[in-house]
């Protein structure tokens, strides 16, 4: 029987007890390290400057993202020892540097293509309508609405289809990407409504965590990644069966 979000999260816990120092410290750096390394680009950035800055600023951010993609392959690399009761230590954010980095880049790569072919009705409609000081009458509206909502439910359709390509990566070193992304989507061909509810559930501490300016973000990341990674677990068969008498 699967395990229900409440008793993920109550694992997810048990997990992480006295042992939030070092996935929080993995936050920080795959946040700040991409920050850094994009800033030089947006302090150059002007209202009008010529087509090949933007260009190259748009380049920079696109391996920055992928830079991102091997530090995020790090901290995942954390909380699946974490959940399985193995050694682990800071260095580990910088697993995927020393494992063969083109395999999670690579994985990045793809997942941004799909993302921005996701987003391609909602860009069509601000080229075709909604353009700076170009008004628009109901009709275009409602195709610029329709369109729009179109991209969001693919975006959270791939969301919930590719969570776990990296782990997958992680788990077989002989994993190409193109076999991660396939093997991810047939992971989650009959939970996508589980994981899809995951996310809801740790919508109201995101809200809460607008007022602590995203300073209580270092506590609800790394318990959310924990969620993840224990229903990865679970659908890889890693977890013992779940009895909801005796859980």
């Amino acid at each position: 029987m699967n395990r229900p979000c409440k008793e993920l999260k109550r694992m997810a816990r048990q997990n992480l007890s006295g042992r939030y120092g070092i996935p929080m410290a993995a936050l920080l750096i795959t946040g700040s390290i991409p920050m850094v390394a994009e800033l030089p680009f947006s302090m150059l950035q002007k209202n009008s400057q010529p087509v090949s800055q933007t260009i190259i600023f748009y380049l920079a951010e696109f391996l920055i993202s992928l830079l991102s993609v091997v530090l995020s392959a790090g901290m995942t690399q954390i909380h699946l020892s974490l959940a399985r009761g193995k050694e682990y230590e800071l260095n580990s954010v910088f697993f995927g540097f020393k494992n063969h980095p083109d395999r999670f880049i690579l994985t990045g790569f793809l997942l941004t293509l799909m993302q921005i072919a996701a987003l391609a009705p909602m860009l069509a409609a601000y080229f075709l309508f909604i353009k700076p000081n170009k008004s628009l009458d109901l009709t275009q509206v409602l195709i610029s609405t329709l369109l729009t909502v179109i991209s969001l439910i693919l975006t959270v359709f791939l969301q919930l289809l590719y969570t776990f390509p990296l782990y997958l990566l992680l788990d077989d070193p002989n994993l190409t990407p193109t076999q991660a992304i396939h093997d991810s989507r047939i992971l989650m061909k009959k939970h996508k409504g589980r994981l899809f509810y995951i996310y809801l559930s740790f919508i109201g501490m995101q809200l809460l965590n607008l007022l602590t300016l995203g300073i209580g973000s270092l506590w609800i990341m790394p318990y959310q990644k924990q969620t993840l990674t224990n229903l990865y677990l679970e659908l890889r068969g890693e977890l013992p069966s779940y009895d909801p008498v005796n859980p």
